[in-house]
């Protein structure tokens, strides 16, 4: 079988020059020897150990840590009690995508929003700590010194937006409830018994239709109001919509850590084999577990990134260059062309460099000459 992969988050951002000119304001007091203002939330480093010294390479929301999306999201779950779905995207998608799902991003900041800028290659996302007129506070990583924290007073109009997920002053995003009671913050979902379908997270909002017992539907969020729970989704026709999520329905769906290791449940079953999932192709393992690395399935080879994607294109490892095709599979004893350039592969997949293959020689980088 043959699996295509439509595209790769690789939730990361841009590690933006220090260009933008910093302002300076009065009444500061210290902060862990830093001069922090008085009405400032702000609250230092506090990003992980294990995130911040690299020795866990993807975070739980599923990106990169040490990157500006990584920190924005344990921010938005250590403080403002938010939980972001994984693998939100790039910081540059991160306001289109809030804005699609159905929360506030305008151009007025509040202390606990997220500022987003869609300059640079990835973007960038930071925390907004405080709110001086024209001007906020944010604390950031991976902005001026790479992978490193960094706070800054800066102009509010320097940023494209501000995306208000769950402020901590003026709420104007909706309550997302965190992973609890073994309901996973996105997946899907299989209903024990009839529940409605609401145009707003409310018992007295529009009924639209019914899920019926048996029937399922893939969520991306959970809203908490009104004292319940909301499984939310984008129909087809890009409204939103909502469902309440009862207790007893105890299905458990979607992405879930335990013990380092990353499984999804589909129908409470774990996955096996390969699934798609948002668009990306992973690999389970028979026992669930989420494959990464090296796997050989019938007669070719795959590789899964460190964040369970697999791999499509160009791949380096350990000083070797192997082309995966776009349906993973790892090519092998071929000459095969890429932007215009022939290249040659030998059995084991390794990219032939400085030699002569069927007559022809191939320079350093394996390109035909």
């Amino acid at each position: 079988m043959t699996f295509f992969k439509s595209g790769v988050k690789k939730s990361r951002c841009t590690q933006l020059s220090v260009g933008l000119a910093t302002l300076f304001v009065t009444s500061t007091f210290l902060f862990g020897g830093e001069s922090v203002q008085a009405d400032s939330v702000a609250r230092g480093d506090d990003y992980p150990l294990h995130y911040k010294n690299g020795s866990v390479e993807i975070d739980q929301w599923r990106m990169y840590s040490r990157q500006c999306t990584s920190f924005a999201a344990f921010r938005l779950s250590s403080v403002n009690g938010f939980e972001i779905p994984p693998a939100y995207g790039n910081a540059n998608e991160w306001g289109h995508r809030a804005r699609r799902e159905g929360y506030r991003v305008d151009t007025k900041p509040e202390v606990g929003a997220i500022a987003w800028s869609t300059e640079g290659y990835y973007g960038h996302v930071a925390w907004v700590s405080n709110v001086l007129g024209d001007t906020i506070e944010i604390e950031e990583y991976n902005y001026g010194v790479r992978e490193r924290y960094n706070r800054r007073i800066v102009k509010a109009s320097t940023m494209t937006g501000f995306i208000h997920f769950k402020d901590l002053v003026g709420n104007g995003g909706r309550t997302v409830n965190p992973i609890r009671s073994g309901l996973a913050s996105s997946g899907t979902h299989t209903f024990t018994q009839k529940s409605a379908i609401r145009n707003q997270p409310s018992s007295t909002a529009q009924v639209i239709d019914y899920y019926y017992p048996g029937e399922n539907v893939s969520y991306d969020q959970i809203v908490e109001q009104d004292g319940y729970k909301w499984l939310s989704y984008l129909s087809y026709s890009g409204m939103r919509r909502y469902v309440q999520y009862m207790e007893t329905e105890s299905v458990e769906n979607g992405w879930k850590k335990q013990n380092g290791i990353w499984n999804y449940r589909e129908n409470g079953n774990l996955a096996t084999g390969w699934k798609k999932i948002n668009g990306s192709w992973y690999h389970f393992k028979e026992n669930g577990t989420m494959s990464t690395g090296w796997v050989k399935d019938g007669s070719h080879w795959y590789y899964l990134k460190a964040s369970g994607e697999m791999q499509t294109g160009w791949l380096k490892e350990n000083g070797t260059w192997y082309y995966l095709e776009s349906s993973g599979a790892m090519k092998s004893s071929q000459w095969f062309q890429v932007g215009g350039k022939y290249y040659y592969v030998n059995a084991s997949g390794a990219l032939a460099v400085n030699t002569t293959v069927d007559g022809y020689r191939v320079d350093s980088n394996g390109a035909r000459i």
